[in-house]
């Protein structure tokens, strides 16, 4: 098995700081994942910034100002787990959602360790809920040349606060252009 480069952003640090701790909510003395939890509920792993749309076959990296490093969206949808406080972070009742990728080719790892603390939001779709934002994956100082038009897997893992686990993941194509 090829060694493994893991690459961290900065909001992915930021994130592990927001879903770690908690309103006067002791953090857990073992590690933030995985966390207890039973199959049920539904995630949709999609794309986009603030607006939930399906995951397309391709995505491409982004690159500008918001974020110093280049970067993919991850965003979900989420049917039968409690949706939470999309006004605060901190809400112990708020879904942990998880979201990671992998370019087995090339032996990078996009991600980090602990999920986010992050509410969710009434859907368009009856009875669904989306992610208040996107979630980032940064690239930090990887050739970007190399990852453009690899297959990537995309894995979002979302925990409720009613102790119910799902997952979704995506096999896409990454873009040959920059957006």
């Amino acid at each position: 098995m090829p060694f493994l480069r893991v690459v961290h952003s900065a909001f992915g640090a930021s994130m592990l700081l927001a879903a770690c701790g908690g309103h006067d909510v002791p953090p857990d003395a073992g590690p933030c994942w995985p966390l207890k939890a039973a199959p049920g509920g539904q995630v949709e792993l999609g794309t986009g910034d603030i607006d939930f749309a399906p995951m397309p076959a391709m995505i491409s990296i982004i690159k500008n100002g918001s974020q110093s490093d280049p970067f993919l969206q991850a965003h979900a949808r989420i049917h039968g787990i409690p949706p939470g406080n999309p006004d605060d972070f901190f809400d112990p009742r708020n879904p942990k959602t998880k979201v990671g990728a992998v370019i087995e080719e090339l032996g990078l790892v996009l991600g980090v360790e602990c999920p986010a603390s992050i509410g969710y939001v009434p859907s368009s779709e009856p009875g669904a809920f989306d992610m208040l934002h996107s979630l980032r994956l940064g690239f930090g100082a990887f050739p970007l040349d190399q990852a453009m038009g690899k297959q990537v897997r995309i894995t979002i893992e979302v925990v409720g606060s009613n102790g119910l686990y799902a997952k979704d993941e995506k096999l896409v194509t990454l873009s040959t252009a920059l957006r």
